[in-house]
């Protein structure tokens, strides 16, 4: 709460610097690990609580998605984000809560469905459910409550009505709304702002599209026309956030035709754009939809026009793959903050604390080699000093292994089984708690033969948001998988206790092969990530994680720059709670979860964590 974090040393305007071994640290769930936390019995739950305290970890920062408590208009159903916070508190932890997600029926366009584009939640509705959210966490102790997540990174409403994707103006209105309502229903509230995705200070991530063109853009103008034989459909609603060629960052594509080009407006901010030069042949960078953080941040305020909107302003300074000595100033993350800090000072709000509700890095970088093996190999051996028990399951990728190949064994330290993916999905969805005693899967490339007595692994598609858990199920009867058609496999009565979607993995040693040569490879880099993981987003490996963290702490700590990097001392006396992310997998030996695996083995980040917390981060 606020009262401890002030005696910390954090919230105090003149502190000259952040008192070592005095670190209020967290860890951010994360929806996806909120719900496998909830999930654990009891004694699983305190267990890793045990270990969060351990390494000096106080704060919790967990999801009260509104879509999830007020899926329509009228009460209030807590259930979910209670089944975390209670345990929580009773184990004597700080919480943040935070509040995003629209229901579709909250929404300025409401009963438009999920998916792109979002629309922009309506402030009044969302003020009502913030005060219903500090009014009911208030009573359990729980003051601490943070707007919206990322919303620079979020899509919103795309027609007149709007704003386009979610822009500045729409995130202040909230902001402006939510906080005194959130005040209102609990005095003691420590309201944190929407939290900054603070990478791409100068549209670095995103995507070039070249070879475009443009005539003169008079001053005044309210629409423009770039040709350009790159453009592709999907670059709709998506930020121009390259500035050489005149173009203001945070211009809108309101139209893309492929191979030809776009229409695009002025940022939200705008009524028209300034003069244009004519240009020819340029290189313009498309980031859709996201906004650089420090002018998202500058057009807040000025929407805000000086009414309140936070008590602390949230960040998420992200910096892998690299370490934060290493990121430079072009990529924003742990470099924009020094910039962040400033824009808070010329507005006035320089006596208010940065939280960074999100830092870390997801781990799933590994080096491991293996020999060549035949296009008709059914496994292969991969040799890897951090292989560990709990990566059975896991997928493996890399360049010359094909999509979808996974552990399906593994010797602790030495190596991983990897075997080709089956080409087995199913094409009837199974249901949480209804017993199945077949799967109904879908055409496979070529016919494979199950025997009876195999065991199946179901798991969601590498595509799906959905929960990771898998679901086991043994053959009862022999199946042969149809090349043209649906099969359906016999299999013992088993009861999921998660649901799983058409398209969903069915696993197994069922004869499947590579279907491709495998070259050899020796130290080379793969990443291992869990099912239903579809990507790879910036993993590292587990002792990168830790010197990570290390360099994010030592730099707040000591008020020096980390390392030969560029982060300076100005910010840091106004640090508030540092919060590791957890990404949401099941634990693993390699996954992206970033304190333990799941077999309670202690990552090298949670030591990293509790040095920090003993020794500042030295």
């Amino acid at each position: 709460m606020l009262r401890n974090y002030r005696a910390r040393g954090w919230g105090r305007a003149k502190t000259p610097s952040a008192k070592r071994g005095n670190l209020a640290i967290g860890v951010a769930f994360g929806s996806g690990y909120q719900a496998i936390f909830a999930a654990m019995t009891s004694p699983q739950q305190q267990s890793v609580i045990t270990q969060m305290k351990g390494a000096g970890i106080s704060w919790v920062r967990i999801d009260a998605e509104w879509w999830t408590v007020q899926p329509t208009s009228g009460s209030f159903d807590w259930t979910v984000p209670d089944a975390t916070a209670d345990v929580l508190r009773a184990a004597g932890m700080n919480v943040v809560i935070l509040l995003n997600q629209s229901p579709v029926w909250a929404r300025r366009n409401a009963g438009v469905g999920l998916g792109t584009p979002w629309k922009t939640p309506d402030p009044a509705l969302y003020a009502a459910f913030c005060a219903a959210a500090a009014t009911h966490y208030a009573a359990k102790g729980i003051h601490t409550f943070e707007l919206w997540n990322e919303p620079n990174l979020d899509v919103g409403a795309t027609t007149s009505a709007g704003w386009g994707p979610w822009s500045p103006l729409g995130a202040a209105e909230l902001a402006v709304a939510a906080y005194p309502a959130i005040k209102a229903a609990d005095p003691k509230a420590v309201v944190l702002s929407p939290s900054l995705a603070t990478s791409s200070q100068f549209g670095t991530i995103g995507t070039d599209r070249t070879n475009a063109s443009w005539s003169d853009v008079t001053a005044g103008a309210t629409t423009a026309t770039i040709t350009c034989t790159g453009a592709v459909t999907a670059d709709a609603y998506g930020i121009l956030t390259n500035t050489v060629d005149g173009w203001p960052v945070g211009s809108i594509i309101t139209a893309s035709t492929a191979g030809t080009g776009w229409t695009v407006r002025p940022p939200a901010w705008m009524t028209s754009f300034p003069a244009i030069p004519a240009g020819s042949g340029k290189t313009v960078r498309v980031s859709g939809p996201q906004y650089p953080p420090d002018v998202f941040l500058t057009q807040m305020y000025a929407a805000a026009a000086g009414q309140p909107m936070w008590d602390a302003l949230a960040i998420h300074p992200y910096t892998q793959p690299v370490l934060p000595a290493a990121q430079l100033a072009i990529y924003g993350g742990w470099a924009m903050v020094p910039t962040l800090r400033q824009i808070m000072v010329s507005h006035g709000e320089g006596a208010k604390p940065m939280w960074l509700t999100e830092v870390g890095a997801p781990t799933g970088a590994g080096t491991a080699s293996w020999s060549s093996a035949a296009s008709s190999a059914t496994s292969l051996t991969v040799t890897c000093t951090t292989a560990a028990t709990a990566d059975v399951g896991y997928q493996i990728v890399h360049g010359s292994l094909p999509t979808g190949c996974y552990i399906s064994a593994v010797s602790a330290g030495t190596s991983w089984t990897v075997r080709p993916p089956t080409g087995i999905t199913l094409s009837t969805a199974l249901t949480s708690g209804t017993a199945v005693t077949s799967l109904t899967v879908a055409a496979t490339p070529a016919a494979l033969t199950i025997p009876s007595g195999t065991t199946l692994t179901v798991t969601v598609p590498l595509t799906s948001t959905a929960s990771v858990k898998t679901f086991t199920v043994t053959t009862s009867a022999s199946a042969t998988t149809s090349t043209s058609g649906t099969t359906t496999i016999s299999v013992t009565s088993a009861t999921p206790g998660f649901s799983y979607p058409v398209g969903s993995l069915v696993r197994g040693t069922v004869g499947q092969t590579f279907g491709t040569s495998i070259s050899a490879a020796t130290s080379t880099a793969v990443t291992v990530l869990p099912p239903g993981v579809a990507a790879a987003f910036g993993m590292v490996t587990e002792a990168v994680q830790a010197q990570i963290i290390g360099q994010v702490f030592q730099s707040i700590v000591r008020g020096v720059p980390a390392g030969t990097g560029v982060i300076g001392s100005a910010p840091w006396p106004f640090a508030g709670p540092v919060f590791l992310y957890c990404w949401g997998d099941g634990g693993g030996g390699a996954g992206p979860f970033g304190l333990t695996r799941v077999d309670g083995t202690v990552k090298p980040a949670l030591a990293a964590v509790a040095t920090a917390y003993t020794t500042g981060g030295a």
